[in-house]
Formats: C-alpha cells, sequence, structure tokens
C-alpha cells in the first residue's frame, strides 16, 4: 500500500484532482491546510490537515478547499513545486516538477483509485488545469498542469491529463510503499529550502560582476 491506512477513511469519494502548490519542494503550512496530500521534491508524502472525510459528501467545516466549487466528492493532491513559473512563455520557476514528484504522484493517484473505487476517466482523475472544460465549473486561470518541465513536449491540460491518467491505469495493478514525512518541517528548514537557492545565485551574480570589473582594470 502507498498510503497509510489512517489517511484513508471509509467514505464515498467521486474524483481525484491533481494539482502543484506553486511553491517550494518542501509542503509549507498554507499548502497543509489545503491538500489531503502532498509530494514534496524527493518524492516523500505528506498528509494535509483536512481529512479526505470532510470533502465527502457535502463539505464540512475544515475540508480541503483545492478546486473552487469543486471541493465535494474531490481528493485533493499537489506537488509542491514550480514557484513563479509561468505558462506564456513557459518558464518552470525556481523548483520546476520533477520526474520523481510525477511518478509519486502516478502511485498515490493509482492508489485512491483502487481504494475508492474511482474509475480512470477525464472526468475524475484530472489536474485543476482540466477542471474549467471538462467539468465545466469556471476556475480562476489555474493551469497546473499544462506544463511538465521533465517532459517539454507534452502540452496543453488535456495532453499532461491523458499522460496521468495512462500511468495511473497502468499502475493500479501493483502500488508500491513510498516514503512518508509525518512531521512538519521546523521553521527554519523551510525558510533555507526556499531562500537559500536565492542566496546562492544572487553571490553567483555579485562574483560575476566582480570578476568583470577586475578584468576591465587590468585591459
Amino acid at each position: 500500500m502507498a498510503l497509510p491506512a489512517d489517511w484513508l477513511p471509509n467514505v464515498p469519494m467521486r474524483r481525484v484532482i491533481c494539482h502543484w502548490t506553486a511553491g517550494a519542494y518542501v509542503a509549507g503550512e498554507t499548502d497543509i491546510e489545503a491538500y489531503h496530500i502532498l509530494i514534496e521534491g524527493s518524492g516523500a508524502l505528506v498528509r494535509g490537515r483536512p481529512s479526505i472525510a470532510l470533502n465527502s459528501g457535502r463539505v464540512k467545516s475544515g475540508y480541503a478547499a483545492h478546486t473552487l466549487n469543486c471541493n465535494s466528492g474531490s481528493i485533493g493532491v499537489s506537488l509542491c513545486c514550480m514557484a513563479d513559473a509561468r505558462e506564456r512563455p513557459f518558464r518552470a520557476g525556481r523548483y520546476p516538477m520533477t520526474r520523481t514528484q510525477w511518478d509519486a504522484l502516478v502511485v498515490v493517484v493509482a492508489e485512491l483509485c483502487r481504494y475508492y473505487k474511482i474509475k480512470v476517466t477525464p472526468r475524475t482523475v484530472l489536474s485543476h488545469a482540466e477542471v474549467e472544460d471538462t467539468l465545466g465549473i469556471k476556475q480562476r486561470g489555474k493551469w497546473d498542469y499544462a506544463r511538465l518541465p521533465f517532459e517539454p513536449g507534452v502540452v496543453g491540460p488535456r495532453a499532461c491529463g491523458d499522460k496521468l491518467r495512462r500511468e495511473v491505469s497502468a499502475a493500479m495493478g501493483t502500488v508500491p510503499n513510498l516514503p512518508v514525512r509525518t512531521g512538519r518541517d521546523p521553521p527554519l528548514k523551510v525558510l533555507l529550502d526556499v531562500f537559500l537557492p536565492i542566496l546562492v545565485r544572487g553571490l553567483v551574480a555579485g562574483l560575476e560582476t566582480l570578476v568583470r570589473e577586475i578584468l576591465k582594470r587590468m585591459k
């Protein structure tokens, strides 16, 4: 089993909607409040604070509000990635979605579909970017997933969704175990994960500028 048994309450669920957090490779507090399951950059799973049961039937207080007007009966799974990403022209940002995360997503969705007896179709297993066109529920410019940074030839919400559904269907038979991170990162680690890459890039840029100035003076 990919997911711990206590993550899977025995309630009726109709669909799985897949997202990205538009953040770093670790699950922040806001992310944990918004989704049922998160997949970090390492492929480790983090349980969101709302129980899946809160999104079963009529949504109850404290539910995972992951998709506008489409939360009843919907399980929200999100990849921790894609901070500062842009759809057009495409830019994957500072934390591009990785194949490791994608492969873990396939396993998680396959496990959810198998447990909740969800048939894999475009209306039941889809990304946030497909919700408006497929289900006819207006969203607010959500494009996760319209591009896959690790596979640039796959372009558009339907193409990404079809790839996900094909791989989920293939994985339904055998679902391996995945690492689960049950604790919460201390604030310092989250800050380092977010800001350390920015600091390094700044130092590199500053060093390059210094070297150019030295070379100019030596001419």
